[in-house]
Parts: structure tokens; sequence; C-alpha cells
């Protein structure tokens, strides 16, 4: 039986890594420039609803140095870019019911 050579799993591990990225890591890009410290950011769930919206939880800290609790960014996709629109203090589920009714107008 052949053993896995260590050289080939550590070739392997940056492109199984790069492969996560996608419509969650463009969202929390997006996010992250509407932030005021965007380096204080703790994302949680994430939904893509469909090519149109999205859903992101996150907690971030505001102008006066404490964190704001978990709000959820509501995103828009525009001409293939994921933009944050607005941020609610609002439940995940209610950020979805809201988005899926603004996308299918």
């Amino acid at each position: 039986m052949n053993k896995i050579k260590p050289y080939i799993l550590i070739a392997l591990i940056p492109m199984l890594f790069s492969a996560c990225g996608g419509a969650e890591s463009d969202a929390r890009k997006a996010v992250l420039e509407n932030l005021k410290d965007p380096d204080s950011a703790k994302f949680g769930k994430f939904t893509n609803i469909n090519d149109k919206a999205a859903c992101l939880t996150v907690n971030a800290r505001n102008s006066m140095g404490g964190y704001t609790g978990d709000q959820q960014a509501s995103l828009i996709k525009d001409e293939g870019k994921w933009i944050a629109i607005d941020m609610y203090n609002q439940s995940h589920d209610m950020c979805i019911t809201t988005m899926t009714k603004v996308s299918a107008k």
C-alpha cells in the first residue's frame, strides 16, 4: 500500500482553503467596507437567499469602541458584486424574510 507523502499534503492544504471563498467571502468584504472598525468584525450566520440577496450576521465595534451586538447586514448583488445596503438589529430569520421579499420584486 502506498502512503501519501507529507509534502503532497502540504501542497494540497492551500488549495483546499482557497476553495472556501465564494459568496460568503465576497459578502464579508462588502460589509467590512462599511464598518467603522473593520478589524473588530466577528461574523456569524450567512444565508445566500438567491443570486440577488443575502444576509450576514456581524458584530463589530462602533465609534464609541463598544461592540454593537449581532446585527444583520442586508446585501444585494449588483453587476456581480455584493453591496451591503444596511445593518439592522433584527434576527437572522427576519433579515431572510425581508430580503426574500425585496429581491422578488
